[in-house]
């Protein structure tokens, strides 16, 4: 009697066994989730959903919810649309806004002002010629006549055709990690990590740094939220508390009044900001704190200001690099925020690394900072960097 017991029991344990490798192997990988959110995003022709977006920017927090519609084919010529009304927000002046496109012109309501913004398509591209005026003479070396030839070899040159190859070219610049199955407002999704690869990155997103990460529906991967955490200009998260895919949408949702008493503006007669200055900065003379632990064969590029945050660029062998950011405090780190607590000169700091150790990304406030360090620097590297600032 006791053996048939024993022979039952590990005949259970056998069967569990396999149920979990079975149903380990049918889990999606990171890269088949991708896929197949790509072939729900192709397939898409219209959407709803709600979306609430946070960003912690350098001089302020900003929030707010929107509901959205959208659909393909809507204009004329078969343009998009688009409908967005804002439901709450963090900055009062913003509630109540509602944009809308039909494809062809748009309309922007400041229910507070009462004013409404608008123009067409060819209105904005001459506003975007417009300013790009601005930065004129700053990108000469991409300035040179046109090269037919140069055109049918880019043309000629292989692109991706299929979700596969698509993926496969993000991850050219990207390392993709699965981090498991978790709910968004309710929804089931899978969370997948982004980790940029420094020597594929511009320099301008290698100096800000920054880790990406998103979810996606369970049902049929279609993105649901998006976080960029650990930049040094912005941080922020955009979720969907729902989402509708090809309900069929009726155009008159992309239609709008012009509300009773608002002053109309024409995109046309707007004049643009200037643009947005990135100074070099002296170290000593901004009071910044610098490293003295370096890691081997590290060398100071540049420092320069951006919108309030001073960032110091190091190269590193290899083409590598790493960035020590100081700038004001954002509350979107938290000890307990999806990394590792440690101690940094008495302070608690976040710690954020990817599998194999080689990036990555320590954030703390002291005295009133924050302070960023990222890049292709080992945990262990990163602490000695910011355990010598001074």
């Amino acid at each position: 009697m006791k053996n048939k017991l024993l022979a039952i029991l590990i005949a259970v344990l056998v069967l569990a066994g396999s149920t979990v490798a079975i149903f380990a192997v049918m889990q999606p990988s990171a890269e088949d989730i991708l896929v197949q959110s790509l072939e729900t995003t192709q397939a898409i022709t219209d959407g709803h959903a709600i979306v609430e977006v946070n960003a912690s920017l350098p001089d302020e927090e900003v929030s707010g919810t929107a509901e959205i519609w959208a659909k393909l084919n809507a204009g004329p010529n078969g343009e998009p649309a688009v409908r967005i009304e804002v439901l709450a927000a963090s900055k009062a002046e913003a509630g109540g806004t509602v944009f809308v496109a039909d494809g062809n012109t748009f309309w922007l309501w400041n229910p507070t002002a009462n004013t409404v913004l608008t123009g067409t398509a060819e209105d904005v591209a001459l506003l975007a010629e417009e300013a790009m005026r601005k930065y004129e003479g700053e990108f000469d070396e991409f300035e040179h006549e046109f090269d037919k030839g140069e055109y049918e070899e880019f043309a000629d040159a292989d692109h991706p055709e299929t979700s596969e190859e698509a993926v496969a070219k993000l991850l050219e610049y990207f390392d993709v990690d699965k981090i498991g199955t978790e709910e968004v407002d309710g929804i089931s999704a899978y969370h997948i990590r982004f980790i940029p690869k420094p020597e594929q990155m511009p320099d301008e997103l290698r100096a800000t740094g920054g880790l990406l990460e998103g979810w996606f529906r369970t049902e049929d991967s279609a993105p649901l939220a998006i976080e960029l955490i650990g930049n040094s200009f912005v941080e922020g998260k955009a979720a969907a508390s729902s989402l509708e895919i090809n309900q069929g949408i009726d155009n008159s949702v992309f239609t709008f009044d012009i509300p009773e008493g608002a002053e109309v503006i024409n995109v046309r007669d707007l004049e643009l900001p200037d643009k947005p200055a990135v100074e070099a900065v002296d170290p000593d003379e901004a009071g910044l704190l610098v490293p003295s632990t370096l890691p081997e064969g590290a060398t100071l590029l540049e420092t320069v200001s951006m919108a309030g945050t001073a960032v110091q660029q190091y190269s590193l062998p290899d083409g590598k690099g790493f960035t020590v950011s100081q700038g004001a405090p954002t509350d979107t780190f938290t000890p307990d925020k999806d990394g590792e607590t440690v101690t940094i000169n008495g302070v608690d700091a976040t710690l954020f690394a990817d599998e194999d150790g080689a990036r990555t990304l320590l954030t703390w406030v002291a005295n009133g900072t924050q302070i960023w360090i990222g890049g292709d620097v080992t945990p262990e590297q990163a602490v000695a960097i910011a355990e010598s600032l001074e």
